[in-house]
């Protein structure tokens, strides 16, 4: 079995749970490890931001951040400053209806902040996209925060002009209320919002949080796991205790990181957020073969083939099917209970990996 993402969970899975009918498995990009918070998506997006190999920089994470806080502070004004601290903010942003979301519902100032206020593509990551100027990769959007910064003067103002090039509408739309209807309606079913949603609340978590104690790049504090339980309640009425069940259930039954299958080789891409909760080496089995790509987001190499491809793209495409094509010839032999004996993670390309953790010897 081969898949990227959840079909890679299901890859892994079937290997796992199925040894008897699955031979082998390549997991691309798999967050096996149930989990209900998870900060560490927006910690990662953080590193991102920061890692020079995919065009970030020290500086443009330090803007990102500073803008957040610094639009943080206006919506969090009392007394005299708070009239004037929210007309900013909603004037900078083009938010609907002006400042009054804003006086309407804390929830509409967490919805805003708290999964920032303009989008980095750091799960999706293309190296070769943008020759448009178009900020669809790290480096281009870091170019380009930076180049507002050097105008403006203000990390605020910088990613209030890098929203208004990401969007697509006249207006910002802030309207908590209104997106809990949104995603309770036949509409979210028909665009294909409500099943993965769904998943979330009756088997995963992965709620990306934003919290206080993070490292995360938007408005800290602002997303708290509350806001994805509410969803669960209002869209599905699946009440908190029970997506907590759910997700521990899940992660007894298919193992997380104490999955000790055999013939189960786990790839990931050091850009990629959603390797925190994968078996990388560092996390999770020592016995079964993983490779790290570097510079790569979420299962890239398992995208068609390009010419801009780089060289860490191209190595592990060649070790994945090495591996494959030895385990074909294995035969059936092992039973589902032994492991294989590849230890090693094996790291494309010679710059330095995003963090030291991320290497295993």
């Amino acid at each position: 079995t081969f898949g990227g993402s959840y079909p890679g969970m299901v890859s892994a899975w079937s290997r796992y749970k199925f040894p008897n009918l699955v031979h082998a498995a390549v997991s691309n990009s798999s967050p096996v490890q149930a989990q209900l918070d998870f900060p560490e998506y927006n910690n990662h997006v953080a590193k991102d931001l920061g890692y020079d190999v995919v065009g970030g920089s020290a500086e443009c994470l330090d803007i990102v951040s500073r803008g957040h806080e610094e639009i943080g502070e206006l919506l969090s004004a009392e007394g005299e400053e708070k009239e004037g601290g929210y007309e900013k903010v909603a004037e900078l942003f083009h938010v609907c209806n002006g400042a009054e979301p804003f006086y309407k519902d804390v929830k509409n100032k967490n919805m805003f902040l708290g999964d920032g206020v303009i989008y980095i593509p750091a799960q999706g990551n293309d190296p070769s996209c943008g020759g448009d100027g178009s900020l669809c990769n790290i480096a281009n959007l870091c170019d380009a925060i930076i180049e507002e910064y050097s105008q403006s003067g203000s990390a605020m103002e910088s990613l209030a002009a890098i929203a208004k090039r990401q969007s697509y509408r006249d207006c910002t739309e802030v309207d908590w209320h209104g997106t809990l209807q949104y995603l309770s309606s036949d509409a979210a079913r028909r665009d294909g919002v409500r099943s993965w949603i769904w998943q979330t609340c009756n088997e995963f978590g992965f709620y990306q949080t934003c919290e206080h104690d993070s490292s995360c790049p938007y408005g800290k504090g602002y997303h708290a796991i509350e806001q994805d339980l509410e969803i669960c309640e209002v869209a599905f009425g699946v009440p908190p205790e029970e997506v907590k069940a759910n997700v521990e259930k899940s992660l007894q039954y298919y193992g997380g990181w104490d999955m000790d299958g055999s013939r189960i080789m786990f790839a990931n891409g050091d850009v990629d957020p959603w390797a925190e909760l994968s078996i990388t080496g560092g996390k999770g089995s020592e016995d079964l073969p993983t490779v790290w790509v570097k510079g790569a987001s979420h299962h890239f190499w398992t995208h068609a083939l390009k010419d801009t491809d780089g060289e860490a793209i191209e190595d592990a495409r060649l070790v994945i099917h090495g591996q494959v094509m030895e385990w074909l010839v294995e035969g059936d032999e092992k039973s589902g209970s032994e492991v294989d004996k590849n230890t090693n993670t094996q790291v494309f390309d010679d710059v330095e990996p995003l963090a030291e953790s991320y290497v295993t010897e």
